[in-house]
């Protein structure tokens, strides 16, 4: 009774932290912190296998080797804001461990749950896309974001990157449909939502978002692919690189989106003005931060003065990134490295790498999520903002359980 209990809590709060994602920056810590108990009360380190064992503990050295950058850290009010904002990960074992004693039936129900919990923002924000059609399509081309007209404004990239990495967990559930053994109601259901999200993702037209989502979903659909006779396999590669083209036909918000992103390439290939030109001015910044690190490479600055030091250094480089437009690195792997040195970075490249290559048994999913989430990295320091520092760990964790289970013994 006890153990049916746990696992009716782990989907109710997964269900909350799924929704609060875009409502509520304070119900995904609340959600996050009972999952995590959850995974406590439950705790038996011998179950893990040792891949399991392995992940959770590269996780841990991950944190710890942030954690050790406050010791050098001269702002150590900032430097306890970011350790704070980082606990996800060190939590990343405890709430495996909660997801993993949950039965298929609840992955099922916490997979649909995150479906329409994207779905509801992305369909209001559309409309009002739509709404304002004009307005918007000038601003895409202008470099700026579609704003998500839902609960409390979640960043723009971070909710295209949860809505990304909704649509792979839909798309892995229905190759997986006769495994899960998924009612005819849960296969329309799952095909209707996790293709409106796909859509809508498009209309929203964020970037990291799309090109993550795409090489998740490579990853989860090739293993399928090569499975195929020849005859099939043409006719699936056809409809895939068909699909894009349709959404870009479609789309007027992709098609400038598009069209800015080829002029802002333009920009960063010829070494014209920057400003405002949203990837010429990352490479900026990916520069600005390359000179930071070198200046101590293997310790890092230290994470609570990281920030400050990134915008004096473009002070001294003389820039001509105006210093509105003077951001931090927008790259995880270099934002890491410049805090905490190139031993944590790496540590944080070995979790994505292990995820992908490290496992005989092939969790694809695992992988699927790894790599969407890192390419997602290099675009966007997922990793000091609380929603998708949060995303990282627990999408990390239901990829692992769900890639891990076998559905047929519960």
């Amino acid at each position: 009774m006890r153990k049916e209990w746990m696992q009716i809590a782990t989907v109710f709060l997964w269900g909350i932290l799924a929704f609060s994602f875009s409502l509520s920056p304070a119900l995904i810590s609340i959600s996050f912190i009972g999952l995590s108990i959850i995974g406590i009360l439950q705790f038996k380190f011998r179950e893990f296998s040792k891949f399991e064992t392995a992940i959770s503990l590269l996780f841990v050295l991950f944190f710890l080797s942030s954690a050790a950058s406050f010791l050098y850290s001269q702002n150590t009010e900032e430097a306890s804001r970011k350790l704070i904002l980082k606990l996800p990960i060190l939590c990343f074992p405890l709430v495996f461990n909660a997801l993993k004693k949950s039965e298929s039936k609840h992955f099922i129900s916490m997979v649909l749950i995150g479906l329409y919990a994207m779905y509801l923002p992305s369909i209001v924000s559309v409309y009002n896309y739509v709404s304002n059609k004009t307005l918007f399509d000038q601003l895409i081309l202008e470099s700026k974001p579609l704003p998500i007209e839902f609960g409390y404004g979640i960043y723009h990239i971070q909710f295209s990157i949860i809505l990304a990495i909704s649509v792979v967990f839909a798309v892995y559930l229905l190759l997986q449909r006769n495994e899960w053994n998924l009612s005819k109601i849960n296969v329309s259901v799952i095909s209707a939502i996790g293709l409106s999200n796909f859509i809508f993702l498009h209309i929203l037209s964020a970037r990291t978002g799309l090109l993550a989502m795409y090489f998740g979903l490579l990853i989860i659909l090739l293993p399928v692919l090569f499975k195929l006779p020849l005859r099939n396999k043409i006719i699936a590669i056809s409809l895939g690189l068909t699909l894009p083209l349709i959404m870009f036909a479609m789309s007027s918000s992709l098609r400038n989106r598009v069209s800015n992103t080829l002029a802002d390439f333009e920009v960063a290939w010829n070494g014209k003005d920057a400003n405002d030109y949203s990837f010429a001015m990352r490479v900026q910044a990916w520069k600005n931060a390359v000179q930071v690190i070198k200046k101590n490479p293997i310790l890092g600055i230290g994470i609570g003065d990281a920030d400050k030091e990134l915008q004096k250094n473009f002070a001294q480089m003389n820039s001509s990134i105006t210093p509105a437009n003077r951001k931090n690195p927008h790259f995880q792997f270099l934002e890491t490295a410049s805090q905490s040195g190139l031993i944590s970075a790496s540590l944080y490249l070995l979790i994505v790498l292990f995820s992908i290559f490290g496992q005989s048994n092939k969790n694809y999913i695992l992988a699927s999520m790894a790599l969407l989430l890192f390419l997602a990295s290099c675009f966007e320091s997922i990793l000091e903002r609380q929603a998708s520092v949060v995303a990282f760990s627990a999408f990390m964790a239901l990829a692992l359980a769900l890639g891990n289970k076998n559905p047929k013994q519960s």
